[in-house]
């Protein structure tokens, strides 16, 4: 379900009214709910912005109006998860803010979705500029992703560029799981990332809606930070010559925020995604 934000000097029917006033009980909840950790901005960013509140499970990807991007939000249980983009003119286009109170898992991602049957090389070299505040460690549970995230297909991977989590130092192979292994470390955006492995069991969740177990990628960059620019098609490449190609239909490339459980928040108020040629 989606709850769109607009201007409201236009409505002017009695209906109308009602509108308003729905619409006023609804930015209201939202400061009540985990809005107010971001104050007043928030709430006018909503309005002022066209803004898009989603609530629920998106059931797959879904085209953000007036933009090239798509969004997904899947959770688990739970209450209050939702995520809310500040529309096309906000923040790079991609400006986003995502919540969750008590789920078992929590996925809210906005960015790029392809699934055309290309391999990662059609799309050139692929980047993302981002900036984000978070709540508190320890608010998303005892494993969390923030980061690029994404999947290819032919065969079915699942990938992450991990930029940051709720936790103290570094995400490792023990909180990954699936007996991830490293495979090893380059230096790309000014950092060491370790590069791991792992494999999913059998019957988890996936895109494809397969029973069968299927690998994960990671790429872990080890000082964590909460802006910069993400050269996403070279951790494609370093992957590749580590002997973890990708498949050659790419799903997807989305800005990520993963939360095992907890009450916490993410507020993206700049993302942006473009292309350019070796």
């Amino acid at each position: 379900m989606k709850i769109k934000y607009l201007f409201l000097k236009k409505l002017f029917l009695p209906a109308g009214a009602a509108i308003i006033i729905t619409g006023c009980i609804l930015l209201t909840a939202c400061a009540s709910q985990g809005g107010q950790e971001a104050g007043d901005p928030y709430l006018r960013l909503m309005r002022q912005n066209g803004g898009e509140e989603f609530i629920g499970n998106s059931q797959g990807p879904r085209r953000l109006e007036d933009s090239p991007y798509n969004y997904e939000l899947w959770s688990q249980s739970g209450n209050d998860n939702r995520l809310i983009w500040y529309g096309p003119d906000y923040g790079g286009g991609g400006a986003f803010r995502a919540e969750w109170s008590n789920a078992t898992v929590f996925l809210g991602r906005l960015g790029l979705f392809w699934n055309q049957g290309h391999p990662y090389s059609y799309y050139n070299n692929t980047f993302c500029d981002f900036t984000f505040t978070r709540s508190a460690n320890g608010t998303a549970g005892g494993t969390s992703y923030i980061g690029i995230y994404g999947w290819s297909k032919n065969p079915m991977i699942e990938w992450y560029i991990v930029e940051d989590w709720y936790g103290e130092g570094v995400i490792g192979p023990n909180r990954i799981g699936g007996s991830a292994q490293k495979k090893g470390e380059f230096t790309v955006d000014g950092a060491v990332y370790f590069i791991y492995m792992a494999t999913r069991p059998a019957g988890s969740g996936n895109i494809q809606g397969s029973r069968e177990p299927f690998p994960q990628y990671f790429s872990v960059r080890q000082t964590t930070r909460r802006s910069g620019t993400i050269s996403i098609s070279e951790h494609f490449k370093e992957w590749e010559r580590v002997g973890m190609p990708l498949g050659t239909n790419m799903y997807e490339a989305k800005f990520l925020v993963e939360a095992g459980s907890g009450t916490g928040w993410l507020d993206v108020s700049n993302l942006s995604f473009y292309q350019r040629e070796e």
